[in-house]
């Protein structure tokens, strides 16, 4: 069996510093409480959430992973355990994690990774909006279910929306593969640098759950966010397009392979900010 290795892009990303700092206070001492680590997480210019530490401690428990597959990829390395259970907020390096650290070449690692992190963090992210993103910045679908503290990482199932703890992340493909199913051509296109035109998936009518959670987002308090990428050669990540409200809305048709028509909602949604003149080029000329 091979070495277990600290190394994992989606925390050295440097998308979110919470995981990163914790990983710091560790290498500099064992126990950790929200109180120390707020400290620590404004030495890196940012404020202090619960529910972003809670997420944090989450990752790095490995609670957060949601697959077999990535459970199976990180079985041999534990960072963390909490005393007292994650909801008291006492931390403790994992035994497999300070047997390591007396290993050098396994702590040089860990500490590139934190560096490597945190400066990309203050070179990339730094300026985050109050969801932790930050406007025209790529992240992927696994990113977002981190950052929106998401219990679990269940972007394999996201597809091109998910409605979840009163959350929206809406992903678009703009220029659509010629070869998908014909129920999956979604007009989704802009109608200028503030409106979006975005389809649902097909099935969903005006009388749906889901629809009608979306009409009535302001009542319900859910947040929409548009990410798009211009087409799958651009690999996982999706730049972010900032917030989104529906205002408008109809129900109408798309025919699948067999020329079926199926139901699927149009909506209109206005950006909360004009899309910046090089990033609209680029996804519509």
């Amino acid at each position: 069996m091979s070495r277990p290795s600290v190394r994992s892009g989606w925390l050295r990303n440097g998308k979110r510093p919470h995981e990163l700092v914790i990983l710091q206070m560790l290498l500099e001492c064992q126990n950790i409480d929200s109180e120390s680590f707020s400290k620590k997480l404004e030495e890196e210019g940012k404020e202090y959430r619960e529910a972003d530490y809670v997420s944090a401690v989450r990752v790095l428990t490995k609670d957060f992973l949601n697959t077999q597959s990535e459970k199976n990829k990180y079985s041999l390395v534990e960072f963390l355990k909490s005393e007292n259970g994650i909801e008291r907020h006492i931390l403790k390096r994992a035994e497999f994690l300070y047997e390591r650290l007396r290993q050098m070449p396994f702590k040089l690692e860990l500490q590139n990774l934190i560096q490597y992190g945190l400066k990309k963090y203050k070179d990339c992210y730094s300026n985050q909006d109050e969801d932790n993103l930050v406007l025209y910045e790529k992240y992927s679908r696994k990113d977002i279910c981190r950052i929106l503290n998401w219990e679990k990482d269940d972007s394999s199932t996201i597809y091109g929306y998910r409605i979840k703890y009163q959350t929206c992340p809406i992903f678009v493909t703009y220029e659509k593969k010629d070869d998908i199913a014909s129920s999956t051509k979604y007009e989704d296109q802009f109608i200028n640098n503030q409106i979006f035109s975005w389809m649902t998936r097909s099935k969903v009518s005006v009388n749906s759950p889901e629809a009608k959670t979306l009409m009535n987002y302001a009542e319900n308090g859910l947040k929409i966010y548009l990410f798009i990428k211009k087409s799958d050669g651009e690999g996982s990540d999706f730049y972010y397009l900032g917030r989104v409200t529906p205002i408008e809305w109809h129900e109408t048709t798309i025919a699948n392979d067999k020329g079926e028509q199926l139901p699927i909602m149009n909506f209109q949604m206005k950006l909360q900010h004009p899309v910046r003149s090089d990033i609209y080029e680029y996804f519509t000329q």
